[in-house]
């Protein structure tokens, strides 16, 4: 598609690793918590997307589900790297039991937060094994436009 990466912000050590092979030019900002995204889009540009998910265990229906009391309240640092950054697109990826952690309301809270800053929103479950994936991989997600959404078709 000809996107380019402006930056990733990753602490794990593995993945850390195969992003600078993947991706040698590409500086890791390292922890996400300890970003300044206002000096990002100073320093390198404001990016049409932002991409991310928080940690999965405690949205998990197979881990703690401690929901945002966990590791996936990370969530909030990707809603402020948007709120600072503004960019025009947001793709925010996740297991499905983020949409019944805490009986839903953490997800709510994820769509409360985009809607706010001024993001329409739309998300869909989708399994890799219908995309090429030799394996099934559910995942949510998430895609939000800055602005107001379009009016649905045959509205008046």
């Amino acid at each position: 598609m000809g996107w380019e990466p402006l930056a990733f912000a990753e602490i794990d050590q593995f993945p850390s690793a195969v992003l600078k092979q993947h991706f040698p030019q590409v500086p890791n900002l390292g922890d996400v918590t300890k970003v300044d995204w206002r000096r990002f889009v100073k320093d390198f540009g404001k990016p049409d997307l932002i991409v991310g998910g928080s940690p999965c265990q405690s949205f998990s229906i197979a881990g703690t589900r401690t929901g945002l009391e966990g590791a996936s309240g990370l969530m909030w640092e990707y809603v402020r790297a948007v709120r600072d950054v503004r960019p025009e697109w947001v793709l925010w990826e996740n297991v499905p039991g983020a949409l019944s952690s805490t009986h839903g309301e953490d997800f709510g809270c994820l769509l409360r937060s985009l809607d706010d800053i001024g993001y329409g929103l739309a998300w869909r479950v989708l399994d890799a094994q219908f995309f090429g994936v030799p394996q099934r991989r559910r995942r949510v997600f998430l895609v939000g436009r800055l602005g107001a959404c379009p009016p649905p078709r045959g509205s008046v």
